[in-house]
């Protein structure tokens, strides 16, 4: 297992980009533009839409009359029948009194937790961030190592006791927490390492990796199921709004671009093999990397020439420099993440300054369009593949076409992402998140 994604993409099953949860919602509706069209997986959604309403409340009372058919989630106490009861549940969801709430996680499992949680251990930094920007990370009683080393974008995780890495967990620190439920990714930490070894009155609760990309919706829904978990709606319907604010600056102009017209571009992450002046590591379909480009109007030229990686949906891997030759880019992405990359935390942009070079510094490149017609940028994993990629996503439609996306400011999105998540930090003289500027 590759150390430098341990921690982002073994444990992807995006989104990115593969939950069964998601994957239903897709399903079930097609999300269009910024318009809500996921399915919440809270169970009392009885109509299987974004909310739990009064439009849940007739449809549960229709099963009860027989004028409608249950649905997946209209038994709302989960008690194996629809009655009074489930309408009962589904009151207390919306006035926010539920004692309990019953979700289906990325994983597809089932879980009940109890209401309101008021301890929690967790090890995705995304799942934090989100945490942050409903404003209830002082429930976080446990963090993963990694957050210690991230104060400016952690300020209060950051000192919260560590529980160890998600590979080998510090289970004794995690019973001494005393969670209540313990936030992690769907395949990470294992069941035996974790899961198996905590008494059974603490919930896992377990969601995509950073680096899944099924879209928009996704990270949508998983917004929306916080705010309902943590009693933070509100937080999230701000956040929500934000996002979709994001993608509407974008959609419209990218869908009117003939597919002949559209920039081709060659999407890479931080090298990982041996021999990166021959090799590259590549990314493809299933990533969230790749998403974004293809929201941005990007046509990704290594999608479906790099395998799967490992046992997931993702393409990822090794690329011979040859064949980006071949190809000719017009755009060149690198995504930077390992050693030293942390953007909220690096002083200044040399490491990604570097990475930029050293694209434009392998045999033949300079043969290449976009280094040709200076076209090499960098955007870092833990300012794009977050709840923030609506800010990235505005940063490449303006590279991939910036007569078209000249008034975009991604700055300004981003700033208002970390005033959202409570942060006192100025994204235009602090941090490295990109390269070169928008």
């Amino acid at each position: 297992m590759r150390q430098r994604d341990l921690a982002l993409i073994s444990v992807c099953a995006m989104l990115v980009l593969c939950s069964a949860f998601a994957l239903g919602a897709n399903d079930a509706k097609t999300g269009s533009d910024s318009s809500a069209g996921y399915i919440l997986h809270i169970f009392g959604n009885a109509n299987m839409d974004e909310n739990i309403d009064e439009q849940d409340l007739a449809c549960i009372q229709g099963i009860i009359d027989g004028k409608e058919k249950a649905t997946e989630l209209s038994d709302a106490d989960l008690n194996g029948k629809i009655d009074q009861s489930d309408i009962d549940q589904v009151k207390s969801i919306i006035n926010g009194t539920e004692k309990e709430i019953t979700i289906i996680d990325s994983g597809n499992r089932t879980v009940t937790v109890k209401q309101p949680l008021e301890r929690l251990v967790i090890y995705t930094h995304q799942c934090a961030e989100i945490l942050q920007l409903l404003g209830v990370d002082d429930k976080v009683v446990g963090v993963r190592d990694t957050f210690a080393e991230q104060p400016n974008r952690f300020p209060k995780l950051s000192k919260v006791q560590s529980i160890g890495n998600g590979a080998e967990p510090d289970v004794e620190a995690v019973l001494k927490a005393k969670p209540d439920a313990v936030v992690a990714y769907t395949f990470y930490p294992k069941k035996e390492a974790l899961d198996d070894k905590v008494p059974t009155d603490v919930k896992m609760l377990k969601f995509d990796c950073e680096c899944s990309g099924l879209g928009p919706d996704a990270m949508r829904e998983k917004v929306k199921l916080f705010g309902y978990l943590f009693g933070a709606r509100d937080k999230a319907e701000q956040y929500l709004k934000w996002h979709d604010k994001c993608l509407s600056m974008v959609e419209d102009k990218v869908k009117s671009i003939p597919d002949d017209k559209k920039v081709r571009v060659y999407l890479e992450s931080s090298p990982e093999g041996d021999k990166p002046l021959v090799s590259r590591t590549a990314i493809g379909t299933g990533h969230a990397a790749s998403k974004l480009v293809e929201m941005a109007g990007g046509v990704n030229i290594a999608a479906g020439h790099i395998p799967k990686y490992e046992d997931t949906a993702m393409e990822y891997g090794e690329i011979e420099t040859e064949w980006v030759l071949s190809q000719d880019p017009d755009v060149i992405v690198g995504r930077a993440m390992g050693a030293g990359i942390r953007p909220y935390e690096n002083l200044n942009d040399t490491l990604i300054q570097k990475y930029a070079q050293q694209i434009r510094s392998l045999p033949g490149f300079d043969n290449v369009s976009a280094v040709k017609n200076d076209r090499v940028y960098i955007i870092t994993n833990d300012y794009a593949v977050t709840p923030n990629y609506p800010s990235a996503l505005l940063a490449l439609a303006k590279w991939f076409y910036p007569d078209t996306f000249a008034n975009l400011d991604p700055q300004a999105a981003h700033q208002e992402y970390v005033n959202m998540m409570g942060l006192d930090y100025d994204v235009k003289s602090k941090g490295a998140f990109f390269y070169p500027k928008p």
